[in-house]
């Protein structure tokens, strides 16, 4: 009864490498093999909200590009193009993360959250080139909005303070006033940034912070197969497990691609999801696409199925409990997505 799915993979991967394929094949025959298959591949039954994915326009008026997307993204990232593709992967809801092309300005993704009710939510981008005030006020502003959580990207802030400067306090204050978490996306590694995440959740330890990607432990942040020359950074992964002290912090096991040697189904990373579980919790945990991106490059998957990837680990430690809040439960807690 497996075949089916493993069919659909071999199919979508025929224009990998050959030796890639074949290691693929073999590892989700393997696993399947394996009796009894845990509660956690009934995922059907388990509603599934994506925590980080983009979509953004074709960059014609009235939403043109900050940034230029990647050429074969430029209209495969749509909000009509993501609807489609989470109705056939069966997705409870998404939340939309604020993309780079089109930097500070969310009127594109603001239009998609009316437009999908609440199927769609929104974390929007902090802007650290304002004033703290006119910063904390735009904030505010985007939260009335509709938006419900706020993306810390360090390199947009002045250095050498970085986070930890007076807009950014202000900000991660008035993010946790606001009930919106606040994610850190450590895109050149999380060592660099730990000073300044541990200096904000001393700040103001009422915030929610969320660590994206698994802290990109893997350099460059490309990553994965995409990295010739990507390495396994374990500094950065034992500094993501030292947050684990502190309840205010999560964690996205998102953009599986850009932290796996391996192809699809990503076996590499079963170990580090393990500790992650023991260190966090299932209830601090949650997992994303990081679509469009997944869906392009040499490790590149349907957006079908990467939201089965995880299933296909069949880990004894992700029971249906666990399985059921990485795969939207904590995401639907802290961003109120409706089931």
């Amino acid at each position: 009864k497996f075949m089916p799915a493993i069919a659909a993979w071999v199919r979508l991967l025929l224009p990998a490498a050959v030796r890639g394929l074949t290691l693929l094949t073999a590892r989700i025959g393997s696993a399947h093999a394996r009796a009894p298959t845990p509660a956690c591949m009934s995922s059907r039954a388990t509603p599934i909200f994506d925590s980080h994915l983009h979509v953004w326009s074709d960059g014609n008026a009235p939403y043109p590009y900050a940034v230029e997307p990647p050429a074969e993204l430029r209209e495969a990232a749509t909000t009509e193009v993501f609807l489609a593709l989470a109705k056939e992967a069966g997705v409870a809801g998404a939340l939309v993360v604020q993309p780079a092309n089109h930097k500070y300005d969310h009127a594109y993704v603001a239009d998609a959250l009316r437009k999908a009710g609440g199927f769609l939510k929104g974390m929007c981008l902090a802007n650290p080139t304002l004033s703290p005030e006119e910063a904390v006020a735009e904030l505010t502003r985007l939260h009335a909005q509709g938006f419900v959580g706020v993306r810390f990207n360090p390199y947009l802030f002045s250095q050498p303070d970085g986070m930890d400067s007076d807009v950014g306090r202000a900000l991660y204050r008035r993010a946790g006033e606001l009930a919106m978490p606040v994610g850190v996306m450590a895109f050149g590694g999380l060592p660099a940034q730990l000073p300044a995440i541990r200096a904000l959740l001393a700040h103001s330890p009422s915030t929610l912070l969320i660590v994206d990607h698994m802290g990109f432990f893997r350099q460059p942040a490309s990553g994965g197969l995409l990295g010739a020359n990507a390495t396994n950074d374990d500094e950065a992964f034992e500094g993501l497990l030292s947050l684990a002290q502190f309840p205010q912090v999560y964690v996205k096991v998102s953009a599986l691609f850009r932290l796996s040697a391996e192809l699809a189904p990503h076996r590499d990373l079963q170990a580090r999801l393990g500790r992650l579980l023991d260190a966090f919790g299932a209830r601090r945990l949650m997992w994303g696409s990081d679509f469009p991106f997944v869906t392009v490059g040499l490790a590149a998957v349907e957006y079908k199925q990467a939201v089965e990837i995880v299933s296909f680990w069949n880990m004894p430690e992700l029971d249906a409990n666990a399985y059921e809040l990485l795969m939207g439960g904590t995401a639907a807690r802290l961003f109120g997505f409706k089931a």
